[in-house]
């Protein structure tokens, strides 16, 4: 008796270890992506940089990147700047709590950025934007987000915008947050294990 049990919780914890050691080995999968915005081909198409405004970085980014697709903008109107998930009392002075310059901020004009204050996570990002894509009738949108969100992110954003809008992706670079350097950080490898789980579920279930 004592034997057959001693085997089995081996078993268990073989099953456990081979388990953890396959989610470490498959986890990396998220990064396994290639961006498809390319600024000099792409910067006349976009309608709205939409930047998933809840990790650190990603605003300063966005704004960056959108004033420079307004300055590239020869005839008609410049992109919108649409920041999701800031939330509820996030305004101008958000932004410059968030790196973004003064400067930058004062010469925004309130037609230009919205700020999307409702949604608290990736599935209401989509559904939110979505509702604002379709009243404006967006074509073409690029996505700025994390490395390792912006797998999930996009997947999501296609399953609700639809297949007949464009989406274009910039990723917001972060330090051991990369296919080859992710498993060297304890921090990385969390939110990566983390955001894979989450990957999945919303492969299989959503």
């Amino acid at each position: 008796m004592r034997k057959s049990f001693t085997i089995l919780f081996s078993l268990m914890v073989g099953a456990v270890i081979g388990s953890v050691i396959l989610l470490w080995l498959a986890s990396g999968e998220i990064y396994d992506y290639q961006d498809t915005f390319v600024f000099e081909r792409d910067r006349s198409k976009i309608d709205v940089v939409l930047c998933l405004a809840g990790g650190k970085g990603r605003i300063p980014v966005a704004v960056d990147l959108w004033q420079k697709l307004k300055s590239a903008k020869v005839n008609g109107q410049g992109p919108v700047l649409f920041l999701s998930g800031v939330g509820l009392h996030a305004n101008e002075e958000t932004l410059i709590e968030q790196g973004v310059s003064k400067d930058v901020v004062r010469l925004m004009k309130k037609d230009e950025v919205v700020f999307e204050n409702v949604s608290t996570n990736t599935f209401e990002n989509a559904e939110i934007f979505t509702s604002f894509q379709r009243q404006k009738q967006w074509k073409n949108v690029l996505l700025v987000t994390a490395g390792y969100h912006m797998r999930r992110s996009g997947d999501i954003l296609r399953k609700t915008i639809g297949p007949d809008v464009s989406i274009y992706s910039f990723t917001v670079g972060a330090e051991n947050f990369d296919r080859n350097g992710w498993h060297r950080d304890p921090y990385a490898v969390r939110v990566t294990i983390i955001e894979y789980i989450k990957w999945l579920f919303y492969r299989y279930s959503y």
